[in-house]
């Protein structure tokens, strides 16, 4: 007997969801444009968003200049952002903040596409372009509604969107490094210093464009020796100046006096020639 009725319980299920599928494609193709909206409102505000998008989309030709007009594109947006569809979201969110600016809904529209492309922005590793359009889009926000209350996570998101474009010119300048490209690692560990100033990789890029320098000069052509270990020692004094109780201080201590033995032997001046 209870398999039975759980066999019951089973056929009323799929017999409801059939019905359902039925009711829901009767009311698509309904011709009446009035009855479609309405159903897609009755979804929509139920959170039904797969069911009220296509309605919805099915209307919006009729409602264009309506009234109801900014209603209907607006929540074919958020119903694809609401549903995780960043890109078609962010396709419709473009189109209503760039054609319907002067609708109620423009404020949570320029907020849901700040969002929409963080939601796309990608780790730190891969492209960062969404990344920077969620940057810009953020402050086009707080630039346009300065205060809004639908900006209340807007700096967490911003510090976030912009920690992984640091992290992003961090391990691409790494990268030569790793690649024992030691002329392309001084220069790109540089322009991430300058780019992030304040950035919490600084301590070890400082490190790393010593190092470089250094491993740079070991493996250069003789002539060029001279210069460059020159330019280790400058490093090394503008590494221990910023960084003076840094972790790195033992191996950079290695590496200045390896360097400071090289000019000794030569007979080279070190004051002399960093002060030149």
């Amino acid at each position: 007997m209870k398999i039975l009725k759980n066999r019951n319980i089973a056929l009323l299920l799929v017999l409801f969801t059939i019905y359902g599928c039925y009711g829901y494609n009767k009311i698509l193709k309904d011709p009446n444009h009035a009855n479609r909206y309405k159903a897609a409102l009755k979804y929509y505000n139920a959170e039904k968003y797969a069911k009220s998008t296509p309605l919805f989309e099915s209307v919006e030709v009729y409602y264009g200049d309506q009234p109801e007009g900014d209603t209907v594109k607006f929540y074919i947006a958020k119903g694809y952002f609401l549903m995780s569809d960043y890109y078609s979201a962010e396709s419709e969110l473009e189109q209503f903040t760039r054609t319907m600016g002067n609708s109620h809904f423009a404020e949570e529209a320029y907020y849901l596409r700040a969002v929409n492309l963080y939601k796309m922005s990608s780790r730190s590793e891969l492209d960062q372009r969404n990344t920077i359009d969620a940057i810009t889009a953020f402050n086009v926000f707080k630039t346009k509604y300065p205060n809004s209350e639908f900006g209340a996570k807007e700096k967490d998101y911003l510090d976030e969107l912009i920690g992984r474009l640091e992290q992003k010119v961090y391990l691409s300048a790494k990268l030569y490094y790793h690649i024992e490209d030691y002329k392309a690692a001084i220069v790109a560990l540089r322009n991430s210093i300058k780019e992030f100033p304040n950035s919490r990789y600084n301590e070890e890029q400082s490190f790393l464009v010593l190092k470089s320098n250094y491993i740079y000069a070991k493996k250069s052509i003789r002539k060029m020796q001279p210069e460059r270990y020159i330019a280790t020692i400058d490093e090394y004094y503008n590494f221990v100046s910023e960084y003076p109780d840094s972790k790195y201080i033992p191996e950079a201590e290695v590496i200045y006096k390896d360097a400071l033995s090289y000019t000794q032997k030569r007979g080279i001046n070190i004051e002399d020639e960093i002060d030149r």
